[in-house]
């Protein structure tokens, strides 16, 4: 899930956002919650899952909605575009920002990325795979 949004977190610091970033944006947007749902689905039949980490899930969902309706704010006219409507035509091609964001801005942001999100996933991972014997799924006589 950390891989989905990263693209449309790249595009939106590095692209210049148009119809098809925004599209592109939708989709990942779309497998995430897919994956967050099959996720929740597996971790269900194999764990207890608490109130409080339900809780904590949706609204680490939401983040990515938040992001995604933001842009689209800010993109009005490409948004709509994307569905054939507004007087804007889509503009459909990936082109590096025209005046990039300042580098000090784009170093904070993917440091924070880093330190609180990159680290605490892997982090997490090495937990799992210890815990497990080195999988990534538990065996059936740890279930």
């Amino acid at each position: 899930m950390f891989a989905e949004m990263s693209v449309p977190t790249l595009s939106a610091i590095f692209l210049e956002v148009n119809a098809l970033v925004i599209g592109i944006m939708i989709v990942f947007f779309v497998l995430h919650e897919a994956t967050a749902l099959w996720d929740v689905s597996y971790a269900t039949q194999v764990r207890g899952i608490s109130p409080f980490e339900q809780h904590v899930h949706s609204f680490l969902e939401m983040l990515p909605l938040m992001g995604l309706t933001i842009i689209a704010i800010l993109h009005w006219e490409q948004f709509k575009a994307l569905f054939g409507l507004g007087s804007e035509a889509a503009r459909l091609t990936l082109a590096l920002k025209q005046e990039p964001l300042p580098w000090p801005y784009v170093t904070a942001i993917l440091s924070g990325v880093f330190l609180f999100i990159v680290l605490p996933y892997i982090e997490e991972l090495v937990r799992a795979l210890r815990a497990n014997n080195g999988h990534l799924v538990p065996t059936a006589a740890k279930r």
